[in-house]
């Protein structure tokens, strides 16, 4: 049992996360944020407990919502405006009285409560229908889609789905599905991808065609579907009410992709978050339980207060943040509980702070928009099953809660908008991070070997599952995807509004920048059969001046027109390009694997034409092969290149002369990254260390010695070294400090990716398929952000430890047997 508990304690999980949808505009417009409900918000989230203010607001009910600048709550008589500081702009008294009333955002100038449409600016009744009716009942939630432009209501033992494509005047019904086991309580509908989602006493989970009502699919449940799912890109996720499972549904056939059940006296009801890649939930048993979106292993669980909850609420997730009722005071049949509203970081379940107050469960009373969290404080009652609806309690107030000086993203704005952050391949940026403190991450389906691009905050970056991504460079989420016929190992750049990428498949694609849509390719033969003896990287493009230039595994470097794509010239060499182009100056420089010697090319960036190229001699290797893989760098008249193996070489850009040569016989490796010329000197990768070579000598001046194997360009910002490594690990070094580490990270697997930097941010792509983003500002205690191993794989250090512990174990064992066996043998 001891072992069985140790290895308990020391187990990670890891997870992938994913992209879900994003709540638009800075608002929460209905009562899950959006239409899908995933009740993620893509902007900032408060890290501390900072109440801004708080408002007396007689009678408030549990729903509110924010859009159009506003906070908009309701008491069962009278709508409520608040603007940004808690001040009453308006309220208008409704014609009768109502339970439960929510507001939801239509237009820019409309909103509807129950039957009313009000003007969200003055508050002013534009109409009132005899027919429609938005009455969210008890645990009864409804959706409108801006999509469909469709309110859809659940009526007693319906759905219906009302017309608002013209909000000035009353809608239409446009069709009436009736649900086995609908009631007048307790189902909950959702929109996604064309789809209804709605639930039914009758053990069974719906999905109903948003346009005409049809019902695409049913299937069978182990315990009634009501109250609140979410739907996220083609699944959608629900817990049931009696049978205790978190199921997971193929949006489109219904079938079960996965399901869990905790072997607890509890049960997943009112609704859940999806966020990062993972489902969130909280249960009666008291855990708050963090799924993985594909595969629902258990990420991790937050245990509150509580040996169980009344009734769990609703989580809402913001900035790496969750912000949940974990704890509550009443109890059935058990002394009174504690009170605990609980922020969580998202990616660990760590609690990072708490209020001893409750959201008003299990309608879970918050919503988050302008960067503030709102709450109304309230609690539920030993009476949850009268049917009066008086069982939950108000504090009568509603509360903002915001940083005193959050971190404001659009403070810093930069880009990094090709491989090497520019054509000349400087690595450089005016600002990045001192910390690494993880900002975001996205999974692909495959390996990200690419390094991203940042421009306009978007980053793009490809994943050898053929895709290019667009992300938003703030938030993580998915702007659009591009899919190519080949795995992506080359790095895209964007200019002139377009993203352009390397040639993996063959061919070179222009792209809108912010649709995704194709704009032309241009066929350049890069999909050539060859054998890698080191890693496997691609020529990634440099764009400038109005042209495309790429370099091809069939031995030709391409210029192409950046307006449609045809061919401006090619230039022959005698080998494979595997490195990038430079251009600086009107001249393109780049290095070739040629039979007997690597070769350094300059070429005349208009017409392609040779002006010198200079040889580098290959050194033998135990792993084979010449790959030129590092690509060169230009600045201060200075071209900076790299041989196969060991090798660095500083080249006069006039004269194609060598100026110096820097090889350190103890630190020989295959070379893959570019240096960087910064202020007169370069840093350049020698093996497990960073190296400060003088630029106009070559010798060295200090190198800092990290124990990992260094393979990937560095990238440079405001004094600081960026840095991945084969062990999984990301640097940063202080340069005026001879290479000091001052912050690092840990990822799943090592790195090809060579870092980005804009925003003051650092962005890198990883072999375990993910996109990071670290920025500056730390939420955690340390800088160090560890993040965790594969699924069933300890840490070296927990192994050790448990090793120990066992090995302690049985010689307490032993040596009790030995004490008994001698007390035996002397009586």
């Amino acid at each position: 049992m001891i072992v069985l508990l140790l290895v308990s304690t020391f187990s990670y999980i890891a997870f992938i996360p994913m992209v879900k949808a994003v709540i638009s505009n800075d608002e929460w417009t209905q009562l899950n944020g959006d239409a899908s409900m995933t009740r993620f918000y893509a902007g900032y989230g408060p890290d501390t407990s900072n109440i801004l203010w708080k408002v007396n607001i007689t009678g408030i009910q549990p729903y509110l919502v924010a859009f159009n600048g506003k906070i908009y709550v309701c008491s069962t008589s009278t709508a409520y405006a608040l603007d940004q500081e808690g001040n009453i702009v308006w309220q208008t008294n409704f014609p009768e009285e109502t339970t439960w009333p929510v507001a939801y955002k239509i237009d820019s100038d409309r909103m509807i409560i129950e039957r009313y449409c009000l003007d969200s600016e003055t508050g002013d009744l534009l109409w009132t229908s005899p027919t429609f009716n938005a009455y969210t009942g008890i645990f009864n939630t409804n959706v409108y889609s801006p999509e469909e432009k469709m309110f859809y209501a659940k009526v007693n033992s319906t759905i219906v789905a009302w017309d608002f494509s013209n909000p000035s005047e009353p809608p239409k019904m446009v069709w009436k599905t009736y649900i086995r086991g609908g009631g007048i309580t307790g189902i909950g509908t959702t929109y996604g991808d064309g789809k209804i989602f709605t639930g039914s006493f009758e053990n069974m989970q719906l999905a109903l065609d948003a346009k005409t009502g049809k019902i695409i699919w049913a299937t069978n449940t182990k315990g009634p579907m009501i109250f609140t799912g979410a739907y996220d890109d083609g699944m959608y996720f629900k817990g049931g009410s009696d049978d205790n499972i978190m199921y997971a549904f193929n949006a489109s056939t219904g079938e079960v992709i996965w399901r869990y059940r905790p072997d607890t006296d509890g049960y997943f009801v009112t609704g859940c978050a999806v966020a990062y890649g993972m489902v969130y939930s909280m249960n009666k048993d008291g855990y708050f339980y963090a799924f993985d979106r594909n595969t629902g292993e258990i990420v991790w669980k937050y245990k509150g207060p509580n040996e169980s909850l009344m009734w769990p609420g609703m989580p809402t997730v913001a900035d790496g943040k969750i912000y949940v009722t974990t704890g509550e005071a009443a109890q059935y049949n058990a002394p009174q509980g504690i009170s605990e509203f609980s922020c969580l970081d998202a990616f660990t379940g760590a609690q990072l702070w708490k209020l001893d107050k409750e959201a008003l469960p299990p309608r879970e009373s918050v919503a988050i928009a302008y960067d503030t969290l709102y709450i109304i404080p309230g609690d539920v009652t030993t009476a949850v099953d009268t049917i009066s609806g008086n069982e939950y309690a108000t504090d009568q107030q509603i509360w903002a809660i915001k940083d005193i000086s959050p971190e404001e993203p659009d403070t810093v704005s930069t880009n990094w908008r090709q491989w090497r952050a520019d054509a000349a391949h400087s690595s450089i940026s005016d600002i990045g991070p001192s910390n690494l403190s993880l900002a975001w991450r996205f999974a692909t389906s495959g390996s990200v070997i690419s390094s991203p691009s940042v421009c306009d905050d978007i980053v793009y970056v490809g994943s050898t599952d053929g895709y290019i991504y667009a992300l938003d460079a703030w938030y993580g989420n998915l702007i659009w995807k591009f899919k190519t016929n080949a795995p992506i190992e080359s790095s895209v750049a964007v200019e002139n509004g377009h993203v352009y990428t390397g040639g993996d498949d063959g061919y070179v694609y222009c792209i809108n920048a912010k649709t995704g849509t194709q704009v032309w390719k241009t066929f350049v033969n890069g999909n050539q059969e060859f054998t890698f003896g080191n890693l496997v990287l691609k020529s990634s493009p440099a764009v400038i001046d109005g042209a495309v230039y790429i370099g091809s595994l069939d031995s030709y470097l391409y210029a192409l027109d950046w307006t449609d794509g045809h061919i401006l010239w090619k230039a022959k060499t005698n080998g494979p390009i595997e490195s990038s182009p430079a251009v600086v100056d009107g001249a393109v420089y780049f290095t070739a694997e040629e039979p007997d010697t690597g070769e350094v090319y300059k070429l005349d960036a208009t017409t392609g034409n040779v002006l010198w190229n200079f040889s580098i001699a290959y050194r033998p290797s135990f792993t084979g092969g010449n790959q030129m893989l590092g690509s060169s760098s230009v600045a201060e008249g200075k071209v900076f290149a790299s041989s196969s193996w060991g090798d660095y070489y500083c080249i006069d850009t006039e004269t194609g002369e060598e100026i110096w040569h820097f090889y350190d016989v103890t630190a020989t490796e295959f070379i893959v990254s570019s240096p960087i010329w910064v202020n007169g000197t370069v840093y350049l990768i020698n093996k497990f260390d960073l190296a400060a070579v003088n630029g106009t000598t070559g010798s060295a001046i200090w190198s800092k010695y990290t124990g990992d194997e260094l393979y990937v360009s560095p990238s440079y910002a405001e004094g600081k070294i960026y840095m991945v490594t084969s062990q999984r690990h990301i640097f940063v070094l202080d340069i005026n400090n001879q290479g000091a580490i001052i912050a690092n990270a840990t990822t799943l697997s090592s790195s090809w990716s060579s870092p980005a930097i804009a925003n003051n941010r650092l962005y890198i792509g990883c072999n375990d398929w993910n996109v990071y983003c670290f920025k500056e500002n730390i939420t955690l205690q340390t800088s160090t952000i560890i993040l965790s191993p594969e699924n069933n794989e300890l840490p070296l250090m927990a192994i050790l430890a448990i090793m120990l512990i066992i090995i302690i174990i049985v010689a307490i064992l032993l040596s009790y047997r030995i004490k008994t066996t001698k007390f035996n043998q002397v009586f």
